[in-house]
């Protein structure tokens, strides 16, 4: 509390900030005495009773007096609250980045997982034209040796290059053989593009699986996938297939690979970060290849298909299971899920029919391609201490609403400010505040916790003013204002959707309410004049 009080001055006056808060405390601790005082209090009194200029100035100097000790009262029960949030903050629910690499490196990231990738090969024979030496034979030269393809000049050089002399003959005129070109017949292997995955089916499940690290969780999950491709050669020649199936996460469990119902498990070599393989496939042949396996993540997951291939038939299916110990156990998509960037809307949403059970998203698209995914964010829960922690970190506000309203009501009804009275119940509220985040570490339920604090508090609250004010219209309305501030603004805090309406509605009734007795007190003027 006595640094946060520095920090604040630090601001203003710098390194000066302990001698005033010297001065201040020396202040403060004078006029709680001398107001204390009866002479002075009995002398006050007196002045303003005579009037004049005299009871002007002692009566200028009380209230100064009464507000700076009110105003520290309230000052530093705020500040305390301050204090208290900031260090709830960092006790209860604080995602750190330490924490979070901590968990990625055993959950893994993100799964985002691609398609498989089919590419088809077929192997030429191709002529080419080069010098013994390996130059290449020039462009122009070239065009022409291409042309006549077989020309005299090419043909004693393609001689040559199969039964090579040990060196020029005379009547060759020396080196005039060696910048002959030769002719070569080598082996080229060459993509045929084709649209080769005819069918895409995705099946995957997902099991939420919250960590929690250090104070505070983190979403996880483990996944199982089951993913089934039909591939066609649509090309009229028999081909060298090769596939890559990518790896998207750092963990394939029960992993398996089934051509055309074969284990396919022997053929794999891992390459450039996939499953790879090849086979031979003769035209128009089809293949189903079918893999399974799972996985684990964190925080999101996304199907990646091919970019704007068009598939006959591509489906992503995705079962999404609450985690049954932490958590919501029926998910509903408005409310608990989103989209990763670049993913589309799922068109098909069935929300969970009840808890525990999976709310299902289906992507089924017929002859279509697209350049967009198929994934879902999914759902965070509310860190531990989280209301107790919202419930702080509006409390100074909370705080000095009640007492301002407190000060002008008890003002418009004619009552003087009771310092002592109005210290009381600020108290009471801060206490409020303090106990409904501490109990939230010990009693699972915050609205338990929230019910016990409130009562608690009205219970003082209303003890002290019925019992030393009187059953009258004062204690009444003092009541409700310490009720109102409690129950109402906390809610208010709590409920995201629906907190710049309520507090609104808040500010715009005490706002009506304070006109009320200004009006109401007019009146009475008015009538005590006539």
């Amino acid at each position: 509390m006595y640094r946060h009080i520095l920090n604040q001055l630090e601001e203003v006056v710098g390194s000066k900030a302990p001698y005033v808060f010297a001065v201040g405390g020396t202040v403060l601790v004078l006029s709680l005495i001398l107001l204390l005082l009866p002479p002075w209090r009995r002398a006050v009194k007196a002045a303003m009773d005579r009037g004049g200029w005299r009871g002007i100035l002692l009566g200028a100097v009380h209230v100064i007096l009464t507000l700076i000790i009110g105003a520290t009262v309230v000052e530093a029960l705020r500040g305390s609250l301050l204090v208290q949030s900031n260090e709830f903050d960092r006790s209860h629910g604080r995602v750190s980045q330490t924490n979070y690499n901590a968990v990625q490196t055993n959950m893994g990231p993100p799964h985002e997982q691609d398609e498989l990738h089919v590419a088809h090969f077929v192997t030429e024979e191709k002529i080419i034209f080069q010098y013994k030496d390996g130059r290449k034979v020039p462009q122009e030269e070239l065009q022409t040796l291409e042309a006549s393809d077989t020309g005299d000049a090419a043909e004693p050089a393609e001689k040559e290059a199969e039964a090579p002399a040990a060196g020029p003959k005379p009547s060759d005129g020396g080196d005039k053989g060696a910048d002959r070109p030769i002719k070569r017949k080598i082996k080229v292997r060459k993509e045929i593009p084709q649209n080769t995955i005819v069918r895409a089916l995705a099946d995957i499940e997902l099991h939420l699986n919250y960590r929690q690290k250090g104070n505070a969780f983190y979403t996880c999950y483990d996944d199982v996938w089951k993913l089934e491709y039909t591939v066609k050669n649509r090309s009229d020649k028999t081909t060298e297939a090769e596939f890559k199936f990518p790896a998207g996460q750092t963990l394939y469990n029960r992993f398996s690979i089934l051509v055309d119902g074969k284990d396919w498990a022997q053929n794999l070599v891992y390459k450039d970060g996939a499953q790879t393989w090849k086979m031979t496939m003769n035209p128009d042949q089809e293949v189903r290849v079918q893999i399974s396996f799972a996985s684990r993540g964190m925080e999101f997951v996304r199907y990646i298909p091919a970019r704007m291939a068009t598939h006959e038939e591509c489906k992503v299916t995705m079962r999404i299971f609450p985690d049954k110990e932490k958590g919501k156990q029926r998910f509903v998509w408005k409310e608990d899920m989103s989209l990763p960037i670049g993913s589309m809307t799922p068109p098909t949403i069935k929300d969970s029919p009840a808890d525990g059970e999976p709310m299902v998203l289906e992507w089924d698209l017929k002859s279509a391609a697209t350049s967009l995914d198929m994934g879902v964010i999914l759902p965070k829960i509310p860190q531990p201490g989280y209301y107790g922690a919202r419930v702080l970190h509006e409390a100074p506000w909370g705080l000095v609403l009640l007492v301002a309203a407190l000060v002008v009501t008890w003002m418009l009804l004619g009552r003087e400010v009771d310092l002592f009275s109005l210290s009381l119940l600020s108290v009471a509220y801060y206490l409020f505040y303090t106990l409904v985040a501490y109990l939230s570490d010990h009693v699972t339920s915050f609205a338990a916790c929230f019910v016990l604090a409130a009562l608690a508090t009205l219970v003082l609250a209303a003890l002290y003013v019925w019992l030393g004010w009187g059953r009258n219209f004062t204690s009444h309305q003092t009541l409700a204002l310490v009720a109102v501030l409690t129950i109402y603004y906390p809610l208010a805090v709590i409920l995201d959707a629906y907190t710049g309406l309520m507090v609104q509605v808040l500010y715009w009734t005490l706002a009506l309410y304070a006109a009320m007795l200004a009006v109401a007190m007019v009146w009475r003027r008015r009538r005590a004049a006539a």
